[in-house]
């Protein structure tokens, strides 16, 4: 069946001549393709004018009959894995999906999930230079606010929930050294690594994905199996903080699942080396007691609305028997998710460790590990393993105190404890039922 070629309009600052000469180049030969050249919004701030150039093509072809375009910057680039087939079959299935965004290729994500073999949902992405826009979301860009310190593909992120990647890429952008919309890509290889991270790391998901895949799903809870079942519970607080100590006692009041011990933190200059002091000692004290399994909680810790017995105890057993040793109740930050459970994700990387939940073959590698006073308990615990894994619904979040005997603020100083839980919580969400759209 014949297609008609797509109104592709590829931008270029007039100036930037060798790139010109690269992307007719590029799109030399594909009939598929009618291709238009963009002179550039010149701005002082390039992102800024990269999005005036893309409103302005946007308002040129809202009044065409075109079901969609094709907008490129000129440093695109097509990979191996590019053919006209998969291009029009990738925009036929995501229009079934309501597709409001079809990437060729991003140089970094977060948050992904499976549509079919060569197309992913995302919650995040960067990367602009090949994206086809339908017209249904034409308007939505026109209308949008942007301000200097704004990104197109990141505004376009928040924008829709209708965004797709080709995956194995279609699209990367060609290493010119610099980048005139994104200052601090302006190295030598900067283009290259990125997308190469990016697509590793794509790789990487599906085969957790599949190793997963193997594991059974968790069994209904066995109320008489639970009803008997205790987790050793170690409770991290400075015996100064009477107030900690007071509410962490109190969240803890009439959960007989918990034996909960209140250890004494660790006192250091540095905050952080004190907290990682701590859990080493706990560390110690669970292998002088031969436990398999134990919970350590910070005093800021707070039980959600989510928690119960038999959830927590359901996904600790199942957990375990998937080969995780790290899991925990609830994560201020995730990374690159993969939901292996209707209540468990995989993730490279958590933070927050409020409560977590350790398994003893971890135990032994925690003492051996060096560190030194630049430690950061969580982003070490994070690194130290890849078989780790966050609950959600979250069961535990951190209370707000007006002070933190360990955090490192590492955002605006406004941001409460509250707030970027629920940031973390409303990402999980996104993913999941994008899992649950593409009946993954």
């Amino acid at each position: 069946m014949k297609t008609i070629p797509i109104p592709t309009f590829i931008i270029n600052l007039k100036s930037r001549v060798d790139r010109r000469h690269h992307i007719l180049n590029e799109f030399a030969g594909h009939s598929e393709f009618n291709v238009n050249i963009i002179e550039a919004h010149e701005h002082q701030i390039g992102s800024v004018g990269l999005w005036y150039t893309i409103k302005n093509i946007l308002q040129k072809t809202a009044d065409s009959d075109c079901e969609y375009v094709l907008i490129c910057e000129d440093d695109h680039q097509f990979t191996p894995f590019y053919s006209k087939e998969l291009l029009f079959k990738s925009i036929s299935q995501v229009k079934e999906q309501n597709a409001d965004i079809l990437i060729g290729g991003v140089n970094w994500f977060d948050g992904v999930a499976p549509v079919s073999d060569s197309l992913l949902w995302s919650y995040i992405f960067n990367g602009t230079q090949f994206i086809i826009v339908f017209k249904k979301f034409f308007n939505t860009i026109l209308q949008a606010d942007f301000d200097n310190y704004d990104a197109a593909d990141f505004k376009i992120s928040t924008l829709t929930q209708n965004k797709f990647i080709i995956y194995p890429f279609v699209s990367v952008q060609k290493d010119f050294g610099y980048s005139d919309a994104t200052p601090h890509n302006n190295l030598p290889g900067r283009a290259d690594e990125l997308f190469s991270k990016s697509s590793e790391w794509l790789q990487n998901l599906k085969n957790v994905a599949s190793h997963y895949k193997n594991f059974p799903q968790p069994d209904e809870a066995d109320v008489e199996l639970y009803s008997t079942l205790t987790i050793p519970t170690y409770i991290i607080n400075l015996p100064e903080r009477g107030e900690r100590l007071a509410h962490i006692k109190q969240q803890f009041e009439n959960k007989p699942e918990f034996d909960v011990t209140i250890v004494e933190a660790c006192k250091h200059e540095i905050n952080s080396v004190g907290l990682w002091q701590s859990i080493r000692k706990i560390i110690q004290m669970a292998i002088d007691a031969d436990d398999d399994v134990i919970i350590i909680c910070e005093d800021n810790h707070e039980f959600t609305e989510h928690y119960s017995k038999a959830y927590l105890l359901k996904n600790i057993i199942s957990a375990h028997a998937s080969g995780i040793n790290y899991l925990s109740g609830g994560s201020s930050f995730t990374e690159n998710e993969v939901l292996i459970t209707p209540n468990r994700f995989w993730i490279a990387r958590c933070l927050s460790i409020q409560f977590i939940v350790l398994y003893k073959p971890l135990f032994q590698q925690i003492l051996d590990e060096p560190f030194d006073n630049n430690v950061i308990a969580d982003d070490l615990l994070s690194e130290m393993t890849s078989q780790k894994t966050v609950l959600y619904p979250f069961v535990s979040v951190q209370k707000y105190f007006d002070h933190s005997d360990t955090v490192t603020v590492r955002s605006d100083q406004d941001i409460t404890a509250q707030n970027v839980f629920a940031v973390s919580a409303k990402k999980l969400e996104s993913i999941k039922q994008a899992y649950i759209r593409f009946n993954v």
